[in-house]
């Protein structure tokens, strides 16, 4: 079935009756590759729009489809950053030219300036954005897949959150996915220091969203100070909570390169996300221009009921995202890294019971995103994949 049957078959689920297709937008972002948008619209919410993106090869047999969930407030586009600006050369552009169809689901976002919720702008629909929300959306996707490629099982994955929600989709429907890989990111944990770093937040997030909270406006500090480390390194920061004097470029580290201030939303006490050496500021494996690519990408606001599933799940208190995954029966790959989620990634590989093969890709020397913003990204994110890939599919 081609793109324009695609489309119509997408209309006419009827499992899926709040979902509408608004536009679909085709592009070809490099000689060989086709790209296409699919923009989605969720209940004739405006808020809940977001886009299903399919990058394939223009010609030649595909080798199966890839499903790729979004990170925490970030795009599809996530998956296409390249730091030698040839789209060929992104991760995405990488995995269609090796001949599979890459399917990008955004994580739903605002798409609004900052302050905007806090000063009158509808945010409630943000109230339903939790991880039963992002895996009826990879749901949908898939049945985008499938009317494009009936043939064949997926496979799902994701970077971060984006393995929370592949986690949650193959709870929910583990028959229908040929494998599932899982960078960094899992509700299940059976350690007691993790459970106890959680316990706390997920008792302050319920109580916050009991209270009518929905979002979390510092999800904008993310994408704010690697914008501005790029573009004035040497300014001063304009964000308050770093001390007196310190430099955009300093903010930057502050953020991706120490552990988790008390309190702070992290899945671990020792959470860092890309190793840096402080007294050179320099980061050890990120390739800095590469990691700045997803600072413009960031949303401003964070989902409180997705930041409480994932505090509730670690702390022990909530199992409805992992409960049934043990009925899964093909592949999982697990990247495991330093200081990520640590114990819980290798608690995760023993719900996968009924899996027919789980392989553990471990960088203990590595930050929790340093494999895939290093200058060694294809080395340490993508060629595992593919080796990976080329057996589950």
């Amino acid at each position: 079935m081609g793109l324009h049957g695609a489309l119509f078959a997408a209309w006419a689920f009827s499992s899926f009756p709040a979902y509408d297709i608004l536009s679909t937008n085709v592009t070809q972002p490099h000689c060989s590759l086709e790209r296409v948008e699919y923009r989605v619209e969720v209940d004739g919410e405006s808020l809940n729009r977001f886009s299903i993106t399919h990058v394939s090869k223009k010609h030649g047999a595909s080798k199966g489809a890839l499903l790729l969930l979004s990170p925490f407030s970030l795009p599809g586009a996530f998956y296409e950053i390249s730091e030698a600006g040839d789209y060929q050369k992104s991760a995405a552009g990488e995995l269609a030219k090796a001949g599979y169809d890459v399917w990008l689901v955004d994580q739903r976002r605002t798409g609004l300036p900052v302050g905007a919720c806090e000063s009158g702008t509808d945010c409630s629909a943000m109230a339903g954005w939790d991880f039963d929300t992002y895996s009826e959306d990879a749901l949908f996707a898939l049945e985008l897949v499938k009317s494009d490629r009936p043939r064949g099982k997926p496979v799902i994955g994701g970077f971060s959150a984006g393995a929370n929600a592949a986690l949650a989709t193959v709870n929910r429907a583990p028959g229908e996915f040929a494998g599932v890989f899982l960078y960094e990111g899992t509700f299940y944990n059976q350690d007691a220091a993790i459970a106890a770093h959680n316990d706390p937040i997920c008792t302050n997030l319920e109580g916050a969203l009991a209270g009518g909270a929905l979002f979390d406006p510092s999800t904008a500090v993310l994408g704010g100070v690697l914008q501005l480390a790029k573009s004035d390194p040497a300014g001063l920061s304009p964000f308050p909570f770093f001390p007196p004097g310190t430099t955009n470029r300093q903010s930057m580290f502050f953020v991706f390169s120490a552990p988790p201030p008390p309190g702070a939303l992290a899945p671990t006490s020792s959470f860092i996300r890309n190793i840096g050496d402080f007294g050179t500021q320099q980061f050890v494996y990120t390739n800095e221009a590469r990691l700045q690519l997803v600072g413009p990408l960031f949303d401003n606001y964070g989902s409180l009921p997705a930041l409480r599933d994932l505090a509730c799940g670690l702390a022990g208190r909530d199992d409805s995202h992992y409960d049934n995954v043990g009925e899964f029966h093909g592949d999982v790959l697990l990247f495991v890294e330093g200081t990520g989620f640590g114990p819980a990634m290798f608690d995760t590989a023993e719900l996968f019971e009924g899996a027919d093969d789980i392989t553990i890709d471990h960088n203990p020397e590595l930050g929790e995103a340093d494999p895939y913003f290093g200058s060694a990204w294809k080395r340490t994110f993508l060629q595992p994949l593919q080796k990976w890939l080329k057996q589950t599919l």
